[in-house]
């Protein structure tokens, strides 16, 4: 490290849109000094470089990924520049935390593991914001209390259409709003299960987006099947006529459990008699920052434990680009 930072993680955020709140979760932290930000828009990079005092602000990712002082690259630009960008961060020493998908293909996937593979000491991890929930951590805390869990559902709900026939999303060849949108739920049922999946099939349709032809499909629903039989269901869901908001259950031998909109509701098998355990949890946003400030943690002591591992990462990112593969192809794939 240059002596201008002795000691201190040196941030480049790279995408100002989620990437903003990145860039003030990052200057909240301690010892952590944002050097550039970068951003396609002008008008983003003057406004975050007088609001937070930032030193450089470029349009362009090789100033960030060259600057030797750098040593931490927060990746939320447009899903088609993960990859790339991802790819030359570690090539250049630099840890690297990344919006969700990493990548669009198996191709840059392997590129990114053998990468990986050939920087050991570097960090690699992503921003699955439903891991730090206070439902779902919880609930993974206990999984071991699921016994024999037979089914599970997601539902990704995400009603803004203006992102798929507006945005940048719409314009990307290799979007899926299951890269997209029900990655987050794929990542918890196999947290949940930690079981290999051994067949997937696909389901997709833009009915509601037809009239936008270049426009990737708006909805779609998977079914996975895992090693020890039990089943999954995982619908990606941009046409909702709703807010923002997840649906998940879990059915297992003693209990059933449904969460919808921040509350859940739990059921035991004990004889002939339910009951019923009831709670609210209100402030999700305030745990979205989580996974970066792990992330730093674990840069800055190396002894945390990443909440999500780069080998999580990657099985998650090969599911999913199957997920994707059997919709475009229409048909059950047997791993």
């Amino acid at each position: 490290m240059l002596k201008n930072y002795k000691n201190k993680l040196v941030v480049g955020v790279v995408g100002l849109g989620v990437g903003a709140f990145h860039l003030s979760n990052s200057l909240a932290y301690k010892d952590c000094k944002v050097k550039y930000i970068c951003d396609t828009n002008q008008k983003k990079l003057l406004y975050y470089k007088k609001k937070f005092n930032i030193q450089f602000a470029t349009k362009n990712f090789d100033d960030v990924v060259n600057d030797e002082e750098i040593n931490i690259i927060i990746i939320a630009s447009n899903d088609n520049d993960h990859a790339y960008q991802v790819l030359k961060a570690l090539k250049n020493n630099k840890h690297v935390f990344v919006e969700k998908p990493m990548c669009l293909s198996f191709k840059d996937l392997n590129r990114i593991i053998r990468m990986k593979n050939r920087k050991p000491n570097l960090c690699l991890s992503t921003n699955l914001t439903l891991r730090t929930h206070p439902f779902f951590s919880e609930l993974i805390k206990k999984k071991s209390k699921l016994k024999k869990i037979y089914y599970l559902e997601g539902d990704y709900n995400y009603g803004r259409l203006d992102k798929l026939t507006k945005g940048w999303r719409g314009k990307i060849k290799d979007y899926s709003v299951i890269l997209g949108g029900g990655i987050h739920l794929l990542d918890l049922i196999l947290k949940l299960k930690g079981k290999k999946v051994k067949e997937i099939y696909t389901l997709g349709n833009k009915i509601i987006t037809n009239k936008f032809k270049n426009t990737p499909n708006d909805f779609a629903v998977s079914l996975l099947k895992f090693e020890d039989n039990s089943i999954a269901k995982i619908s990606s869901n941009f046409s909702s006529s709703t807010d923002h908001h997840h649906i998940f259950n879990i059915h297992s031998k003693d209990t059933s459990l449904f969460y919808k909109r921040n509350k859940s509701e739990q059921f035991f098998r004990e004889k002939e008699n339910k009951s019923t355990i009831e709670l609210k949890y209100k402030h999700y946003n305030k745990t979205k920052g989580l996974m970066l400030e792990n992330f730093f943690d674990k840069i800055r002591t190396k002894k945390k434990k990443l909440i999500i591992s780069e080998n999580e990462l990657f099985y998650l990112m090969k599911i999913c680009l199957i997920l994707v593969q059997s919709q475009k192809k229409n048909k059950t794939i047997r791993l």
